[in-house]
């Protein structure tokens, strides 16, 4: 305790001994910081704000479908067209394909461009520029890129999902043109129609032909009808039953063909904006008293080491 109060009456010693330097270096420091912060050295940059909610948008993976969204806003090709656009290589002064200047306008792209998730399940994004106008532009931009992106993204899937489903109807159909082609084959070859119905008036024909008469030719023609029936028609009804279910299943791949089909060519918006991109009026970097604030306390406090290093010595 008495050497922490040795060393705060030093540095309050120090002070009222040199307070004059203290004074000078402040307020050089504060000049400094005046100067340099202002705007022939440091430009200012204004922000436009946007936030935006998913709509439209179904879960993948395990991801919600907010994360999907912040994703699609870093999405290299939304970062690209922005690129091209606005020139931003021209106006961020970097030399087009020198070396590593892809490298260093992402760095410039990720300072500039942020997106973020908030608390709310929406995603807020900031567009730093020197022209506010085109930072608001520039948001306005990539929301309009994102939009696309998603769509095209959804219109490619829903594509890709229907011309696969398209391939199992067709194959779907073949079968059941095939199962009808032997349907029909037989019902003209052994005059079957109703299978149930016709057997039974094929089998109350025959009781009454027995009971007539056991042995008469109505009797024995009637009963190889029945035999003949029996064999036949089981292949029939069999036939019928398989071209039935495949029927349905077609019916199944059909739904999955339509519904596919209209995410693949449907025009909805993927974004909802709730606070859309204005041009600011007010520059949000640089924050020339923080800067004055931080320059005057380092400068008095490497002041004040450098003194204290000095009478110890």
């Amino acid at each position: 305790m008495e050497q922490q109060n040795f060393d705060f009456s030093r540095i309050i010693s120090i002070i009222r001994k040199n307070y004059l330097v203290f004074l000078v270096v402040a307020v050089v420091a504060a000049v400094l910081a005046t100067i340099f912060s202002g705007p022939t050295f440091l430009k200012p940059r204004f922000k436009s704000v946007a936030v935006v909610y998913p709509i439209n948008i179904k879960p993948y993976s395990d991801e919600s479908e907010t994360e999907q969204l912040l994703q699609m806003f870093q999405a290299s090709s939304i970062r690209d067209s922005i690129i091209d656009k606005f020139n931003l290589y021209e106006r961020y002064e970097i030399e087009e394909g020198s070396p590593s200047s892809k490298y260093y306008m992402q760095l410039e792209y990720l300072d500039r461009v942020v997106s973020s998730k908030t608390s709310y399940e929406s995603v807020h994004l900031e567009v730093f520029d020197e022209n506010p106008e085109i930072a608001k532009q520039m948001a306005d931009e990539i929301l309009i890129q994102l939009n696309k992106k998603f769509r095209n993204f959804y219109h490619q899937r829903g594509r890709d999902r229907s011309d696969a489903f398209q391939t199992s109807m067709d194959f779907q159909l073949a079968i059941i043109d095939t199962l009808q082609q032997k349907i029909q084959k037989l019902a003209a070859e052994k005059n079957l129609v109703q299978y149930e119905s016709q057997t039974r008036e094929l089998v109350r024909g025959y009781i009454d032909a027995y009971a007539a008469g056991p042995n008469s030719e109505r009797t024995k023609e009637l009963r190889s009808w029945l035999n003949d029936l029996q064999e036949s028609g089981s292949n029939f009804q069999a036939l019928q039953n398989i071209s039935n279910v495949a029927a349905e299943q077609y019916g199944e791949i059909a739904f999955k063909f339509l519904e596919y089909r209209a995410i693949g060519y449907e025009k909805v918006s993927y974004i909802d904006v709730v606070i859309s991109p204005d041009v600011p009026d007010k520059k949000s970097w640089p924050i020339r008293w923080l800067i004055l604030v931080l320059s005057v306390a380092v400068g008095t406090l490497v002041t004040l080491i450098v003194l204290a290093a000095a009478k110890k010595y």
